[in-house]
């Protein structure tokens, strides 16, 4: 497979008024460029937001985001679940690092977090207080930077994927634990997604976005049809 290099960004392109192009409209326009499935896609679905960043506003701050991204399968779930509801009545708010570590394991285990997940957020919220990490200056750090930090924490991949998209707005991170993106992408080109999606890069975000729109309408589709 040949693997497109394209290093130009939306973000490099001079601002002209009203009819400046967005990250989006390159990212879409050169996946289209890129694979006929996608352009077929963006016909279909336009632009979707890959970020959620409408959701995401004023859901607290990073610590809590890794908290509630903890409690969210799929990775297109809604930016909230019914266990983060009671997490944050329990927290009296957004949970922060000092509650979180305040209820422990067995506490957040009795709300409904599993035990292992239990344990994640509460080695997090200690790693946050004694101030071994920082995640409000994690923006700075690199995709890879930033998975390695929370899987030195226990999180899996899943979780970091969810940061980078919907916190940090990263372009190009393909979510391949997402088992409906995966079964998308296996049905279509017969391949694995993160070999597949080689060819996306630098705009493997907006390419999610794409095929997780299609997943879903496939998923009503089929809760429609009679059985």
């Amino acid at each position: 497979m040949t693997v497109v290099q394209f290093a130009l960004h939306a973000r490099d392109i001079p601002v002209l008024g009203d009819d400046a192009v967005t990250e989006a409209d390159h990212a879409y326009g050169h996946l289209a460029q890129t694979d006929p499935v996608l352009r077929s896609l963006v016909e279909r679905f336009g632009h979707p937001d890959p970020f959620g960043r409408r959701e995401e506003a004023g859901r607290g701050d990073h610590f809590a985001a890794v908290v509630r991204y903890v409690t969210l399968r799929p990775l297109h779930a809604p930016p909230t679940s019914i266990l983060y509801a009671s997490l944050r009545r329990a927290t009296r708010g957004h949970p922060s690092a000092a509650r979180i570590v305040a209820l422990g394991v067995r506490r957040l285990t009795a709300l409904g977090l599993p035990a292992d997940d239990a344990a994640r957020v509460v080695r997090l919220g200690h790693a946050q207080l004694s101030g071994e990490v920082d995640l409000a200056t994690v923006a700075g750090r690199n995709d890879r930077q930033v998975r390695e930090l929370l899987a030195g924490y226990g999180f899996p991949r899943r979780v970091a994927d969810l940061f980078l998209i919907r916190r940090l707005g990263r372009p190009d991170v393909l979510p391949v634990d997402d088992p409906a993106l995966a079964q998308v992408v296996s049905d279509i080109w017969a391949g694995p997604v993160d070999v597949i999606g080689l060819a996306w890069a630098p705009y493997r975000t907006y390419a999610a976005a794409l095929l997780q729109a299609f997943a879903r309408e496939m998923a009503h589709a089929a809760d429609r049809t009679p059985r």
